[in-house]
């Protein structure tokens, strides 16, 4: 089944609509580590239905340049760096707060696409929206210091 792109995208915002603040609720009563572990834990239960793929997936990664793979191998680490800030950032202060701020992340995928891989998706449209979101998390930062 192929959903439209902005279909997707949406559902994902509502999914994270619906898990900041059960995160903002968890770690109010139990560990970063062990909000981070129940993370994982649907990962961990699906993984036999997909060792196949991840099985022809380590192989295809072998067969890659070493630049590459080092890429590949670094989601990993760069996508639990990412989600234990954002969980400090809720920690620190409010899911709605750390969400509106963590929001700017557009901006620093137009970023790191030029700088990894030479890509460059900016129209006026994207302009402009990048910087309304920019200045919204100014002003969200500055209101509430």
């Amino acid at each position: 089944m192929q959903l439209p792109w902005y279909i997707a995208a949406l559902a994902a915002a509502i999914t994270w609509g619906i898990y900041y603040p059960l995160v903002d609720m968890a770690l109010k009563r139990i560990s970063l580590y062990s909000v981070i572990v129940l993370s994982m834990i649907p990962v961990l239960l699906a993984m036999p239905w997909f060792m196949k793929t991840v099985s022809r997936d380590i192989e295809t990664v072998r067969m890659l340049p070493s630049s590459e793979q080092w890429m590949i191998l670094g989601l990993g680490l760069i996508g639990l760096f990412g989600e234990v800030m954002v969980y400090l950032a809720i920690n620190g202060r409010n899911a709605t707060l750390a969400s509106l701020i963590e929001m700017t992340y557009p901006v620093f995928v137009v970023i790191f696409a030029w700088v990894f891989f030479r890509h460059m998706h900016v129209t006026p449209s994207v302009l402009i929206g990048g910087m309304m979101i920019l200045i919204g998390a100014a002003i969200v930062i500055y209101f509430n210091p």
